[in-house]
């Protein structure tokens, strides 16, 4: 069977951003045999950008969302495997080869993922290599934590993507935190090391708001206790994980409060810092039943963040 990679770059609104991704997508060492870019819906033209590219496909749809997007990339494609990139973000040189090589050393993975960096908006550096192993049971890691970190960075079986259902459209954010734990349930998922993507940080991106990424992750996690409620040890680390993310988005509140008050832009963080705390206190109360149906071995209901 002959191996073929498709790359789909989804953008909105992110025509300046598009010339250098495209690129990114061209200067593989393993190249892609298909590069589709998917507008969804944008008023700037990137129809002009992608036009100096021969090669390149663009499918254009009305604004509908990453999700929707990302399906539409998924649907252009015919390749055996596939990569999604957003159009203000990079791959390096070596993606396609390293993804390619982790998928042969286990032909049944659902996806693979390598390391990342974040950048600046010029591409200037902000930090080092972001990288977590997967083990032995993927699924157990991605109820404590989004391992994979950048969607970039993945490589996916396109069959196996289009059987578990691809992205989510109802979901607004984390609709591939949603798919991770989807393929997990069904496939193996293997990880390697090396740094394959540049997540360009600018201020402006889908993650930047804490208190929504909080909220739509502690919705994924949700929708985990089909699959752990009869295993006690998987329950356990599934509410282990909701008290990790809001650790993590508490950093990122704090951060934000601190920069929005060199900028003068305070009454929005302190807005998002209410709609935090409020999620907090129920995800503390969620916990504080958990253990004491725990100790007393009841099963205590636990508030709904609906």
């Amino acid at each position: 069977m002959t191996t073929s990679i498709a790359l789909v770059i989804n953008t909105y609104q992110q025509a300046h951003f598009l010339p250098a991704s495209i690129e990114s997508g061209l200067a593989q060492t393993v190249p892609f045999d298909e590069i589709i870019v998917v507008d969804d819906g944008s008023t700037d033209d990137p129809a002009s950008v992608v036009a100096g590219y021969p090669g390149v496909r663009l499918v254009t749809q009305q604004n509908a969302g990453l999700a929707a997007a990302r399906n539409t990339g998924l649907k252009a494609s015919s390749s055996s495997y596939i990569v999604f990139l957003d159009a203000d973000d990079l791959l390096m040189p070596n993606a396609v080869r390293a993804g390619l090589v982790c998928h042969a050393l286990s032909p049944c993975t659902g996806l693979v993922y390598g390391a990342h960096r974040r950048v600046g908006p010029q591409g200037e550096p902000l930090g080092g290599d972001v990288y977590s192993d997967i083990g032995p049971d993927a699924f157990r890691t991605f109820l404590t934590g989004n391992a994979i970190g950048m969607h970039a960075t993945v490589i996916y079986d396109r069959k196996k993507l289009c059987d578990i259902g691809a992205f989510d459209v109802s979901l607004p954010r984390c609709e591939d935190y949603d798919v991770y734990f989807r393929m997990a349930a069904k496939h193996p998922v293997r990880s390697h090391p090396e740094v394959v993507a540049l997540y360009r940080w600018h201020g402006q991106n889908m993650s930047a708001d804490p208190s929504v990424m909080l909220k739509w992750v502690l919705r994924i996690n949700d929708r985990q206790r089909a699959r752990t409620a009869g295993a006690p040890l998987l329950e356990h680390e599934r509410l282990l994980g909701r008290r990790v993310w809001v650790r993590y988005y508490k950093d990122e509140i704090v951060s934000d409060l601190r920069r929005s008050w060199r900028s003068r832009t305070a009454l929005r963080s302190v807005a998002r810092s209410m709609s935090f705390a409020k999620i907090a206190v129920l995800e503390v109360g969620r916990w504080l039943l958990h253990r004491l149906g725990r100790a007393y071995g009841g099963r205590a209901k636990s508030p709904s963040l609906n």
